[in-house]
């Protein structure tokens, strides 16, 4: 057994993982470089090219006292003259450059239409299914401007055009019938400036390189330029930005409100939608290096779009699980209610650690496979409350949904984990909050139903730590249902880089509590328990990814 510590020193590790995990582990840094910064970078590159005509216009076009017709002229002839410029060399520089400073131009004037002095009218394209109209959005932010830290990789691609963050607030008409909206960030999107000519008028257009990175321009089929980073990087510095968060494991009476699904860019039909779910003490925030590695993918850009689903974690994992599906359900609803598009009946869950439980039961039939397991009395023949019974119901009787594809588990306790069973452990479990309370009439109606054997599970409070406890009673309960048979599933386990399964752990989940005989993969891999972050596991899910969609 345990030695029990002192309250006093329960209390003070308490109080400093609340301070240390509600402030740090901030996911990524980000600043944005000011116009004037920018503007002097235009500067240096003209003059650093000063024999070379698109050059001089550049150098001219940010100089000052130039009237606003002179300058936008000379941009568009710079562009003109550079867009044959190889990637990388001077001559892309200054094209870049030049698109930039006009977008900029343009901006100021609310992107209006301008008469040039050789009398042509440069305009703005509108939107469309591949275009974005620059006067809906609520910023507009050239990625060259932002520096991003603590990401492994940035994730970009030369070509055309120069690459923009496009970000809507929540409140944003643009957003209208979209259903999973971030509460402070909104939703941000890649789209690409390009100048082109328009039956003979040039034309600013706003590629939504998300949609689409490859098109024809002037005649000539082009890649566009494009940073698949900067809108993930600027969304997150719009929001809470951090990957861990034990309030919502403590308060999760006062976090339910916040729980949802939601959408990192605009709801695109013909993608099939991957919907991340976090583990204990997470967020959404601990996918960000596995979206940005996946988005360097061109095959995984082009067939999936990234959903996350964000909970409480204090919550009962049946409990979080019943969440998740009247989230899916929502998001059908909304986005295709009759039905009819096969891409969302094609969804692939990945769940890391205990969001590897929640999306495990989005494939397993409950019911009385679920309640035979604890008690003789059906439910619906309990002498409940209404209220606890409809609760009680919606959580048990559920079946497999029939728009997922497929399961990838990442570091998943399917039978427990020994560090849940320890003094802190029971420590932190007592101090969790549930959304809701049961009447003591019910609860003495429910324990007297179940098993004599089974009783002492629902004396301690029934939350999410006592459900992870090692060979826990609760998690075998799910190991007992049935899942549904077409759905292949994936393993993906760590062991610190030691080498030693099946007699491995990732330090907090060992091997034989993440095994499962009938996956349809295994990958063992270097890490810890962030699977999910570890380069190996992610390439695993890339490769996941690619067969699903080949199918």
């Amino acid at each position: 057994m345990f030695a029990r510590p002192p309250l006093a020193s329960l209390h003070a590790l308490a109080a400093l993982a609340m301070v240390s995990l509600s402030t740090g582990c901030t996911v990524v840094g980000l600043q944005v470089q000011n116009l004037s910064a920018r503007q002097g970078e235009a500067r240096n590159l003209a003059a650093h090219n000063g024999d070379d005509r698109a050059a001089a216009l550049l150098k001219q076009a940010v100089g000052r006292g130039v009237g606003e017709t002179e300058k936008i002229s000379d941009l568009v002839e710079a562009i003109r003259l550079t867009n044959s410029g190889r990637n990388g060399s001077a001559q892309h520089q200054i094209n870049q450059t030049a698109t930039e400073t006009l977008v900029s131009a343009l901006q100021a004037r609310q992107f209006a239409p301008v008469t040039l002095r050789d009398g042509k009218t440069l305009s703005v394209a509108s939107g469309s299914d591949r275009t974005m109209d620059p006067r809906s959005a609520d910023e507009l932010v050239p990625a060259s401007a932002l520096r991003i830290e603590r990401l492994r990789v940035r994730t970009t691609q030369g070509g055309a055009g120069a690459p923009y963050v496009v970000r809507y607030v929540p409140s944003s008409p643009h957003l209208s019938g979209q259903p999973g909206i971030t509460p402070k960030a909104g939703i941000t999107e890649a789209v690409t400036a390009v100048l082109r000519s328009d039956r003979g008028q040039p034309q600013l257009v706003f590629y939504r390189t998300s949609k689409d990175d490859d098109v024809v321009i002037n005649g000539r089929r082009a890649k566009l330029a494009a940073d698949f980073t900067a809108p993930l990087a600027y969304m997150l510095s719009k929001g809470r930005n951090r990957s861990m968060d034990i309030r919502s494991l403590i308060r999760t009476d006062l976090t339910m409100d916040q729980a949802g699904l939601f959408q990192f860019s605009p709801y695109d039909p013909d993608k099939i939608p991957v919907v991340f779910v976090h583990g204990l003490m997470s967020r959404p925030e601990t996918w960000v290096p596995a979206v940005n590695d996946l988005l360097a993918d061109e095959k995984i850009r082009e067939r999936y779009q990234f959903w996350f689903f964000l909970y409480p974690t204090g919550l009962p994992v049946w409990a979080t699980a019943a969440k998740l599906r009247e989230e899916m359900d929502r998001f059908r609803t909304t986005l295709d209610p009759r039905r009819a598009n096969p891409n969302l009946d094609r969804m692939v869950m990945v769940g890391h650690s205990m969001g590897g439980l929640v999306s495990g039961l989005q494939i397993r039939t409950g019911g009385k496979h679920l309640w035979q397991q604890f008690m003789n009395t059906p439910p619906e023949k309990l002498d409940l409350t209404p209220q606890t019974k409809e609760r009680l119901l919606r959580i048990i009787n559920f079946g497999p949904r029939n728009d997922v594809g497929r399961v990838v588990f990442f570091s998943t306790p399917h039978r427990g984990s020994d560090l849940a069973v320890n003094p802190f452990a029971e420590f932190f479990a007592r101090l969790v909050r549930l959304p809701f309370t049961i009447a003591q009439r019910d609860m003495i109606t429910i324990r007297q139903a179940l098993r004599q054997e089974l009783r002492e599970l629902f004396v301690a409070p029934a939350n999410s730590i006592v459900f992870l406890r090692a060979r826990s009673p609760l998690l075998a309960a799910i190991l007992n249902l049935p899942m549904k048979p077409s759905v292949p599933y994936h393993s993906i386990i760590g062991d610190r880089g030691k080498g030693d399964a099946p007699n491995s752990s990732d330090g907090v989940v060992p091997y034989w509590s993440s095994h499962l005989k009938d996956a349809r993969s295994e990958k063992i891999v270097p890490s810890g328990h962030g699977s999910h972050e570890n380069p190996e596991g992610i390439a695993e899910l890339a490769r996941i990814l690619r067969q699903h969609c080949s199918n």
